[in-house]
């Protein structure tokens, strides 16, 4: 998808279209004028930060074991995401009204109160490691035409997606000239929050089937039953995130709002924060509580009456009479952090810890500081490198979190720091960013120094990694003898099972009509049901290790995020990918010929999944191994930590090391079948499961996402 190019559209009026279609009637989307980003100015508000605009929730426990409870309320409001008008600004600025958004409030917000918020973001949730926590989530989010929803009719819902669906309409798959299938939705709202990087039960992790309306009047196959979840809190400290999952509308619905922080404490195994009673001098430390800001970085466009505006013409529709709404990436032409557009941040002249994440829905960032600042990476996705990690820059791909410090102490009051970026979108191939306006993130005002907290000298090194990055996967330590592959119970404990997955994108006649795990849509397809007698392919043992070796045979880079395990990762290789791919092709055209199917794309890998190639890997797929090209790539130094979420390159072979156990569970204790997770085989058993996908969402909210369920022993490998 590389060669799409963005688009502005200036569409004219803006008001509601209400159309009548072949059959029925149909509402479409309003016609929206875009607000050109450039028109936006810059570093004109200060960056809500949890004192001036993000609310908090404190779930540490007070010293106590928990558990904790609080409410999250999804609610519509209105957030001053752009410059407010300001009387004294200089004109022709005028400012701009807030945005009407959707997003998450505890009871302290007051959710049924008026008023503008300053961030629509929120909460962040911290909690302290061992300290059960039991949000209630309350979904109060309205539906339909002004007044009686603001938001609603801006979301392009496309109901011809396999979706939430709660009035079953049975749109999906259809033609969107079929009654209503053609108009967005303005029904009761699904909505369902996902912990992402969490290790909870599958009951409470959020996935897509989860999903319920207000006053659970709708609720999807997956729903617990309940809409207060649990969560252990028992993992390493970290990073996590919340943020929406229903199933086909995810994009859309974070798009809105719908997003949060849950950072995890460890205070017995995390290095101190500089000034307090366990490091008054701050030598070996991290940086004062008051010095430790999240920076949640998201792209947005807007409309000239500053309604937020997910523009379908951001990225070529491809297949309107197939998809009308869905978009392949969806392009923002605004950088807004903690809610804010291009906002700035008062810093004193001293080191200070920033929580990255990157919210967007489809788009990376590569991250710089200008010549002379370096970021000092100290964590990743779920937790602490070994030591902390210099870098000129980082790339950060949606999904992904990482933990850096930057020192600002050698700058003199006055100076100003821009965070800019330089990432393609699509990613790595794409549109370069556009001057003044995308290649900007936000800006740092070097003001005086506080001297009443010391400043931090960075410790040398952080809580130790578990030592799994120097297994060999027997398919890539060296070429096996076809037909001479290990037994399964002959893998050693900590190399197991070895899948070769694929990353596939299925093109129509003009352009993308879906993305697709490993061939095979999110319910499955007709050929791994027969194998499996269910969707479910990836069924992993509890405490097993398995490597994933996933072949990107698309044109841009996906972001594969698996929910509940962590990974490492172990390398990238690239290999002949026209090669491969003619293999590949030809065996899925024996595997699925016309006439009984029409195509063989989406029908599964070519294969039998469980039968192991020459590579000795399952998957399905030929064996990747003759066709590999060059040395492995280590990873970024970086990326050498516990992830959730990961890069993986087009024409390149992805190796990860996924572990189904606690991920600072000691090695020599995790095995297949053996449980370190706070909460029971019943509990894990249950047959809901999990998934796993890629978190470019416009990608996941169209099949790029497959269903898997952990099980109590490994699966038999023929």
């Amino acid at each position: 998808m590389n060669k799409r190019i963005p688009v502005i559209m200036l569409t004219g009026l803006a008001f509601l279209l209400l159309t009548v279609g072949m059959v029925g009637a149909q509402i479409l989307p309003p016609l929206q004028t875009q607000l050109p980003g450039a028109l936006i100015p810059k570093f004109v508000d200060p960056l809500p930060v949890a004192v001036t605009g993000v609310s908090v929730v404190d779930a540490t426990g007070g010293g106590g074991p928990g558990p904790v409870a609080y409410n999250i309320t999804m609610s519509e409001f209105q957030a001053q995401i752009l410059p407010a008008p300001n009387p004294a600004a200089v004109p022709p600025f005028a400012g701009f009204p807030a945005s009407w958004v959707w997003g998450y409030l505890i009871d302290s917000d007051n959710p049924a109160a008026p008023g503008t918020r300053q961030s629509y973001l929120g909460p962040v949730v911290v909690a302290r490691r061992g300290v059960e926590t039991r949000p209630t989530y309350i979904n109060n989010l309205p539906n339909g035409l002004p007044p009686s929803s603001n938001v609603q009719f801006l979301l392009p819902t496309d109901q011809t997606l396999d979706w939430a669906d709660p009035l079953n309409a049975a749109c999906a798959g259809q033609l969107p000239n079929t009654g209503t299938c053609g108009g967005i939705y303005t029904g009761p709202q699904p909505a369902v929050p996902h912990i992402h990087g969490g290790e909870v039960a599958p009951a409470y992790d959020g996935g897509p089937d989860a999903w319920w309306t207000p006053g659970v009047a709708q609720f999807g196959s997956g729903f617990p039953g309940t809409t207060t979840f649990i969560y252990p809190t028992r993992q390493q400290a970290g990073t996590i995130w919340f943020h929406d999952h229903a199933l086909g509308i995810t994009r859309l619905n974070v798009y809105a709002g719908m997003a949060g922080l849950y950072i995890i404490t460890d205070p017995a195994n995390e290095p101190p924060q500089a000034g307090t009673a366990a490091c008054p001098t701050g030598i070996g430390c991290l940086p004062n509580a008051a010095y430790d800001i999240p920076l949640i970085i998201q792209d947005r466009s807007f409309d000239t009456a500053g309604r937020i505006f997910y523009n379908l013409a951001s990225n070529p529709q491809p297949n309107p009479t197939v998809h009308p709404f869905w978009i392949p990436e969806f392009i923002g032409d605004t950088i807004v952090v903690n809610g804010k557009t291009w906002p700035f941040l008062n810093v004193e002249p001293r080191k200070y810890r920033f929580r990255l994440v990157n919210g967007s829905n489809a788009r990376f960032y590569d991250l710089t500081l200008g010549k002379n600042i370096r970021f000092n990476v100290i964590a990743t996705d779920d937790g602490y490198l070994n030591a902390p990690v210099q870098s000129k820059n980082v790339i950060i791909a949606p999904g992904e979190r990482y933990e850096v410090i930057v020192d600002f102490s050698k700058l003199k009051p006055g100076t100003t720091v821009i965070m800019a970026n330089s990432a393609r979108t699509p990613f790595p191939g794409g549109a370069k960013v556009v001057k003044g306006t995308t290649d900007t993130v936000m800006q740092f005002r070097v003001v005086a120094l506080n001297p009443a907290i010391v400043d931090a000298t960075l410790p040398a090194n952080l809580r130790p990694l578990n030592p799994i990055l120097d297994i060999k996967a027997p398919a890539v330590a060296a070429k096996p003898v076809p037909g001479a592959c290990p037994a399964p119970g002959a893998f050693p404990a900590t190399s197991t099972i070895v899948r070769q997955l694929t990353l596939n994108e299925v093109i129509g006649p003009g352009g993308p009509l879906e993305l697709v795990l490993n061939n095979t849509k999110y319910n499955g397809s007709a050929a791994i049901t027969a194998e499996f007698g269910s969707r479910n392919s990836e069924q992993p043992a509890v405490g097993d290790t398995e490597i994933w070796e996933v072949i990107n045979i698309t044109a841009d880079a996906h972001p594969i995020h698996t929910h509940l395990a962590s990974f490492q990762l172990l390398n990238r290789q690239a290999f002949s990918a026209a090669a491969w791919t003619t293999v590949y092709a030809a065996a899925l055209t024996a595997a699925y010929p016309a006439p009984i199917y029409p195509t063989p794309d989406g029908q599964g890998p070519p294969l039998t999944y469980l039968q192991q190639n020459t590579d000795c890997a399952i998957g399905g797929n030929p064996a990747i191994g003759p066709y590999l090209q060059g040395s492995p790539k280590p990873p970024l130094p970086y990326e050498n930590g516990w992830k959730d979420t990961v890069i993986m390159y087009p024409g390149e072979v992805t190796r990860i090391v996924v572990r189904w156990a606690e991920t600072d569970a000691p090695l020599l204790t995790t095995a297949a079948g053996v449980n370190t997770y706070p909460f029971t085989g019943p509990e894990l058993f249950s047959g809901v499961g999990y998934v796993w996908h890629c978190h470019i969402i416009d990608h996941e909210d169209n099949e790029m996402m497959r269903p898997y369920i952990v099980g109590p022993l490994r699966q038999a490998i023929q």
